[in-house]
C-alpha cells in the first residue's frame, strides 16, 4: 500500500509526497499515469531524480521521481513532481496522477486542480496621500511589461486611462498618465513590483483592471 500526502503547489508546479509505503518497491515494477481534464497517458517510472514526458489534455508535461534518500528504490519519503515541459502547469486545470503496477493496476492516486490565472495585488495609499500604491504580491510567471496592460475606469464605468502597457507607464510619462510602473525584474513582472497611481486624478471609487491577451489578471476598486 502506498499513501500519497497532500499536493503541494509551488511556482505553478505540483509535488506529491509519499506519506507512507508498506515496503520499498522496485521502479521496474511500477508505472505512472497523468491525466489533465479528460485525457492522459502512462509511462514507466522515471529514473531516480529524473523525469519522463507524458501527454495529458493535449499538453506535453513531465513527471519527476524525487528519490529523496538516493537508494534507487521507491518508498516512504520519496515524492513525485509534476510540471510543464520547461514551463508551469496550465492554470485552472484538473489533474489526476496515478501510481500503477507494470500491469496497469492502480496502487494509489491523487486528483487536484491548479489555481486560477490571477495576479495578487495589495492596494494602499502612500504616506503623503498623493498616490495609490498597488503592490504585486503574487503573479503568474513570465508576464512581461509590454504584454500586461492597465485600465482605469471612473465610477460611471467610463475609461479614464488605457488600456496602456506597463512598459509605457514611466516616470517620464507621469504628466500624461498620472500612473507609473516601478519594476525590479527588467521586462518581466515579479513579486514586489509596484504601480503608483495619482489619488487626485483617479480618486476613490475609480477602478483598476490589469490584463493581458489571455484575460483579466486583477480587477478592483480604488479606495
Amino acid at each position: 500500500m502506498v499513501v500519497f500526502g497532500a499536493v503541494q503547489e509551488t511556482v505553478g508546479n505540483a509535488t506529491i509526497p509519499i506519506a507512507s509505503s508498506s515496503r520499498e518497491l522496485s521502479p521496474s515494477s511500477l508505472q505512472v499515469r497523468l491525466s489533465a481534464d479528460t485525457s492522459g497517458s502512462s509511462r514507466g517510472m522515471p529514473p531516480p531524480n529524473g523525469s519522463v514526458v507524458l501527454i495529458a489534455g493535449g499538453r506535453t508535461l513531465r513527471v519527476f521521481w524525487l528519490d529523496q534518500d538516493n537508494d534507487q528504490v521507491f518508498g516512504t519519503g520519496d515524492a513525485f513532481r509534476v510540471t510543464g515541459d520547461s514551463a508551469p502547469l496550465p492554470y485552472s486545470t484538473m489533474f489526476r496522477f496515478d501510481l500503477m503496477t507494470s500491469s496497469g493496476a492502480i496502487i494509489s492516486g491523487m486528483t487536484w486542480t491548479t489555481g486560477p490565472r490571477v495576479m495578487g495585488v495589495n492596494i494602499a495609499i502612500s504616506g503623503d496621500g498623493t498616490n495609490w500604491t498597488l503592490l504585486i504580491t503574487s503573479t503568474p510567471t513570465g508576464l512581461t511589461t509590454s504584454a500586461v496592460k492597465l485600465t482605469i475606469t471612473t465610477s460611471a464605468n467610463l475609461t479614464a486611462l488605457g488600456p496602456i502597457a506597463f512598459s509605457a507607464l514611466t516616470s517620464g510619462s507621469w504628466s500624461t498618465n498620472h500612473a507609473q510602473f516601478v519594476g525590479t525584474g527588467g521586462t518581466t513582472i515579479v513579486v514586489g513590483d509596484r504601480l503608483l497611481i495619482s489619488t487626485t486624478t483617479y480618486p476613490s471609487g475609480y477602478s483598476v483592471q490589469i490584463a493581458d491577451s489571455q484575460g483579466v489578471l486583477y480587477a478592483h476598486a480604488l479606495g
